[in-house]
């Protein structure tokens, strides 16, 4: 596994760039940081990577910090998600952006960005949420009085209206206790 390259950025095309270690050159996939590197031309730099291997394939994605990294492998974490999907992520905006866009459940921000829809948005919302931790619950009740459950209001966060909320709650085993388990339930029957 290779964790990290400290060498030399010999060029950059597209989403890739190439760092040579002692006379070994290494391309890495890094949508988020190629144009950023584009200055280090030549320079010696440090790029921490995580390495994909799938049955066809083996690529390095590069990051420039621990967090960068650790925050990919919880977003291939998501089912849905493979690494360039999740390097896209990273690619279109900064890790801070991401973790609060997961805290409030800002289903809108994932889905601007180029190959996640609105279930994968969801998804990503519902499996990191309580991994990354959040900015708290917002509060989609008026005057604090609470008039519907978590998981009414946690559906209604992820874009879902009233009418499909309430046929699929309906549907809902009874033995499903935690309110992880029950989102998950209904993410997977919405719409049947």
């Amino acid at each position: 596994m290779i964790s990290s390259l400290r060498g030399k950025i010999n060029k950059i095309w597209g989403n890739n760039f190439e760092v040579e270690v002692n006379g070994v050159g290494y391309l890495v996939y890094g949508p988020a940081f190629a144009k950023a590197w584009a200055t280090k031309i030549g320079q010696e730099t440090t790029v921490y990577t995580y390495m994909a291997v799938s049955e066809t394939d083996i690529s390095l994605f590069g990051f420039e910090s621990w967090d960068e990294v650790n925050l990919f492998k919880m977003l291939i974490s998501v089912s849905g998600v493979g690494p360039k999907s999740a390097a896209q992520i990273l690619g279109e905006s900064n890790s801070l952006d991401i973790v609060r866009s997961i805290g409030e459940a800002n289903v809108d921000f994932f889905q601007k960005i180029k190959g996640i829809g609105k279930k994968t948005a969801q998804r990503i919302i519902i499996d990191l949420k309580s991994k990354i931790g959040g900015l708290g619950e917002l509060d989609l009740t008026s005057d604090n009085q609470i008039e519907e459950d978590d998981l009414v209001l946690s559906l209604k966060q992820l874009g879902f209206d009233k009418k499909e909320i309430e046929k699929v709650v309906k549907k809902m085993p009874l033995d499903l206790m935690e309110i992880e388990k029950k989102l998950e339930w209904c993410l997977a029957n919405l719409g049947n």
